[in-house]
């Protein structure tokens, strides 16, 4: 009779896993693998036991793994490398008879490696208006999957514009979205920065115009202050009159010899090529010494129907300027006379103007603005008052340069387009008045690119004529030159003297 061998191990009964790290960083190795024990029915740890250890989701990697356990000690599965997406990974061991064992870990992501603009880049809208659509961005691992719960930080580096909220946290696909972005008020390259971790990323958007305002300097070099200033200026009325307006061919006026623009005040200067909506010539130069007359400002060719500028010239005294550089009003200062060129003041009295004129009681004390867009505006900005028979205007005792073609200073104080420079410090805001003037003009206008600003309530609620002035009653010294048309060009290319108004 055989005796039966008690020398045999004996049979597994079981089979169980330690994992020491529920999670590990997706397409990387675990740094703590799993090991396995076999134990037989008294609970004891069984080596020489045949296994398969095997990937079965994840799509991670496995190397190294055994084909039997290690004796009287739990056996590590070998390297696991996790798959490179987020998510639960498997590996699956198979010992004898008994049920297979699974073992999981989840993948999560890695360290952040990029961060990807997925929306609400490249958008354009009018200055001062709120994009259309939610800027939102993800960030990612090496791998591409998006990182949760970390902070991504907003912020305007180009174009003044606001974005808000500055900072938000990646949910759990490593998104950060709702993001509004309002566009800066001038018509300059809009640009964000976005951040978070260490990488970080460019968003750029662009003011929505249609207007073009050419710049372009002549005679001695400008202070490259005043130089920016002009710029700026340009890019202010930029995204302020968005609509264009037809372009004039001075190529094909005077059998292609150009257009001599010396009578308005730049010397030498023909133009000879098509212009498209306004050309601005400007310079610093000498004009009359200290403390006289600072800037003229002259819409030197303007277009027969419609009476809007095709050519500008604007000068200022270089004994001037540096005050103005100093004190930080050369903005303000320029962009008014810029707005005297493309027709604020300048085009009023003009009885050939579509529409008729836009100024009645001029060469007396109490001018009045009468188009009805700037009136409106007026009455919306507190001035009801003074807008009474319409927007009051700049009169007598005040001489040309200032009279008939200003705001009255002492209705509407700051507001740019009064006849005084304020004193250093105090704004001068661009106020929605001001650019429903040039919608009365003919220009199509966003009134967004405006500032914030409300007629002085002690003021608003009348508007004698200038007699009343108490404080600049005095300075009726001109220090601003307007000057007239000098050409008007037709439709069809006919160039000549404006016609008298």
């Amino acid at each position: 009779m055989a005796c039966k061998d008690s020398t045999a191990p004996p049979p597994p009964a079981s089979v169980e896993a330690s994992v020491s790290t529920p999670s590990g960083i997706a397409g990387l190795p675990l740094a703590t693998v799993p090991s396995l024990s076999i134990r037989d029915a008294n609970g004891n740890i069984l080596g020489g036991v045949a296994i398969s250890v095997a990937v079965t989701s994840g799509g991670g990697t496995l190397t190294n793994a055994p084909s039997a356990t290690v004796s009287g000690a739990p056996t590590p599965v070998g390297t696991w490398t996790l798959g490179r997406l987020v998510g639960v990974n498997t590996l699956t061991v198979t010992v004898a008879d008994l049920p297979p064992l699974l073992i999981t870990v989840n993948a999560v992501a890695g360290p952040v490696a990029s961060l990807i603009v997925v929306g609400g880049n490249g958008q354009a809208a009018f200055g001062g208006t709120q994009l259309p659509a939610l800027l939102s961005v993800q960030l990612r691992d090496q791998f591409g999957n998006g990182i949760p719960s970390k902070e991504v930080t907003f912020l305007v580096t180009g174009g003044r514009g606001t974005i808000a909220p500055g900072s938000v946290m990646t949910d759990a696909e490593g998104n950060a979205g709702g993001i509004t972005w309002r566009l800066g008020k001038s018509a300059v390259p809009q640009i964000g920065i976005v951040s978070a971790d260490g990488p970080f990323t460019t968003v750029t958007a662009n003011v929505a115009t249609a207007f073009n305002v050419d710049v372009r300097f002549f005679g001695p070099a400008p202070p490259v202050e005043a130089a920016a200033a002009f710029l700026d200026a340009a890019a202010r009325v930029k995204a302020t009159i968005v609509g264009d307006i037809p372009d004039v061919d001075f190529p094909t006026l005077r059998n292609n010899a150009g257009v001599d623009i010396g009578g308005c005040g730049a010397s030498g200067i023909v133009v000879n090529e098509i212009v498209d909506d306004v050309l601005i010539y400007a310079s610093v130069v000498s004009i009359d010494g200290v403390g006289k007359i600072l800037a003229s400002a002259t819409p030197c060719v303007i277009r027969s129907q419609s009476r809007m500028a095709s050519i500008g010239v604007i000068r200022f005294d270089v004994e001037d300027i540096g005050g103005l550089i100093e004190t930080g009003r050369l903005g303000d200062v320029v962009l008014h006379e810029m707005l005297h060129v493309v027709g604020f003041g300048t085009v009023w009295s003009d009885s050939r103007r579509p529409g008729g004129v836009l100024l009645t009681g001029g060469g007396t004390d109490n001018p009045r603005y009468t188009g009805s867009l700037g009136i409106s505006a007026c009455s919306g900005a507190g001035g009801t008052g003074a807008c009474g028979g319409g927007v009051a205007v700049e009169g007598l005792p005040f001489g040309p340069g200032t009279a008939d073609s200003h705001w009255r200073e002492s209705i509407f104080d700051g507001e740019l387009m009064t006849g005084f420079v304020e004193q250093p410090g105090i704004p001068m805001p661009f106020s929605a008045i001001t650019i429903e003037s040039l919608a009365d003009a003919g220009y199509f206008v966003n009134l967004f690119a405006g500032d914030q600003y409300l007629v002085p309530l002690s003021a608003g609620l009348n508007a004698p004529g200038n007699q009343s002035r108490s404080v600049l009653a005095a300075e009726t010294s001109q220090w601003e030159v307007l000057g007239e048309p000098l050409l008007e060009i037709s439709p069809n290319g006919q160039l000549r003297q404006t016609r008298s108004r």
